[in-house]
């Protein structure tokens, strides 16, 4: 498991780095024809706009798996060995069982949806199917994390008395490091 994670968060920072260094350069084209030159490019709104859509799920999916998300952890930081570690088992479940069920399974409908309606967009005329793809390779990600918190969690259960740093929060150099890294 530690060998798809590794390779997971690989791949999301890579790919949220391409895509957000396509963003900008479309976003400053757009501009610069428009405001330098005075002939605005009429496909840069919508790939900007797909873009945003496909690098907010994946980000979204990387954060979570990096524990960078926006979390309420006031009753777990209460709560010590055993209780903590069925809290967050809890919650990770929940997590990953809200993931599969509107993002996997949504996701997989609505891409189904628009490729049997043949939706395309107006001005890139790419399938409306692979805008929406991002939903469920999003929400495959955060299963995978959750059900690797998960087992994390288990086993700090079985073992209260081992306290597992990877499983924490990481520090703010830590974080950094890995950031730089990506």
């Amino acid at each position: 498991m530690n060998k798809l994670i590794k390779a997971l968060d690989y791949f999301l920072a890579r790919i949220s780095v391409l895509l957000m260094s396509v963003l900008v350069f479309a976003v400053l084209l757009q501009v610069f024809m428009r405001y330098i030159i005075g002939s605005p490019v009429t496909f840069t709104e919508e790939l900007s706009r797909f873009l945003l859509i496909w690098l907010g799920l994946l980000a979204a999916g990387y954060a979570y798996g990096q524990r960078m998300h926006l979390a309420l952890d006031l009753l777990v930081l209460k709560l010590q060995g055993r209780r903590r570690a069925v809290l967050n088992m809890v919650i990770h479940t929940l997590i990953g069982l809200f993931a599969l069920a509107v993002l996997v399974f949504g996701g997989i409908q609505l891409v189904y949806l628009t490729y049997v309606l043949d939706q395309y967009s107006p001005a890139l005329d790419i399938s409306m199917a692979v805008i929406y793809l991002a939903l469920p390779i999003s929400g495959i990600a955060i299963v995978i994390y959750a059900v690797d918190f998960v087992m994390q969690e288990f086993d700090r259960f079985k073992n209260p008395d081992v306290q597992d740093v990877s499983s924490e929060s990481k520090d703010a150099s830590t974080q950094s490091e890995d950031i730089h890294a990506a």
